[in-house]
């Protein structure tokens, strides 16, 4: 793999981060796919020799994991049996949806820090 094609990715997997970010609701494919495509690139920057330095800070990019499902405190659960399970959804959905972009976007500017280490290097 050339520098410039990996330095391709590292740009493109940021735009995809901030295509993912800036929509309304986050859809789980949306998010499988970047996770696939992050960990390729993750594995195709520790197949070349980098300094230690720079291994660290790819290895400490974290996977999102899609399937999420977040459990609801107590009181939750109780509205959500009154409420025919409704609570209980929209919980789940709003946590889910802050994990996503609290996520994406760590994961978004631990590449952006990789990027850069390797363009000083």
């Amino acid at each position: 793999m050339s520098f410039d094609n990996l330095f391709r990715q590292l740009v493109d997997i940021q735009y995809q981060a901030d295509k993912i970010l800036k929509s309304k609701i986050i859809e789980e494919q949306a998010i499988e796919d970047f996770v696939s495509y992050s960990e390729n690139l993750k594995s195709r920057l520790l197949s070349i020799e980098l300094n230690e330095e720079l291994a660290t800070h790819v290895t400490d990019i974290e996977a999102i994991d899609p399937k999420l499902n977040p459990k609801p405190p107590i009181i939750t659960t109780i509205l959500g049996a009154l409420s025919f399970g409704f609570a209980t959804k929209r919980y789940r959905n709003k946590k889910r949806q802050e994990y996503f972009r609290e996520n994406l976007l760590a994961s978004k500017n631990q590449f952006a820090f990789v990027d850069t280490l390797l363009k000083e290097s």
